[in-house]
């Protein structure tokens, strides 16, 4: 009987081989899970300082364009206040695009004068803008701005051929 007594509490129970298994691959998962979810907090990390390089870039493009369209306008203003502003004008613009380093462009057009300028953000991006200064005020105004807004520098990504067969025979 007490032979019987030995098998069965041989048999009961789950052995310490299985356990050490199950806590192996716990161990494993818990690992493989640690990693990944670091590499994803790293790269969250590394966009969020670029996001911020991009935001601070593009302000102070900018602040620059806007300190650039003060200078026209007050060129304007004073062009104005003169009594001949498409003489007046078109030498003040002159003179500002001399002192700039980006370029500005004036055109005479019907209403005054266009110009158009850019500000560099990145290698890819920069700001472009475009204001009408008109040669005799609209309700008060002095000028429009026809465009500004960020725009992708170099690579038009235009209609170019990828390759795809056509139909056509290959030989």
């Amino acid at each position: 009987m007490n032979n019987n007594r030995k098998n069965v509490s041989e048999n009961r129970g789950i052995g310490v081989g299985y356990v050490t298994l199950i806590m192996l691959f716990a161990v494993i998962c818990l690992t493989v899970l640690a990693s990944l979810s670091y590499q994803a907090a790293r790269a969250n990390d590394k966009l969020n300082e670029k996001s911020v390089m991009i935001t601070s870039a593009y302000y102070e493009a900018d602040t620059y364009a806007k300190e650039l369209l003060a200078k026209l306008d007050e060129a304007a203003f004073l062009s104005h206040e003169s009594g001949f502003f498409d003489d007046n004008f078109a030498i003040m613009c002159e003179e500002i695009i001399a002192s700039e380093n980006n370029t500005v462009v004036v055109n005479k057009v019907q209403e005054g004068y266009k110009t158009a300028f850019s500000c560099g953000i990145s290698n890819n991006l920069e700001l472009s803008a475009v204001v009408v200064f008109y040669s005799v005020p609209v309700d008060g105004q002095r000028y429009r701005i026809e465009q500004w807004k960020t725009v992708t520098v170099g690579s038009d990504g235009g209609d170019e051929s990828i390759g795809v067969w056509n139909g056509e025979n290959l030989a």
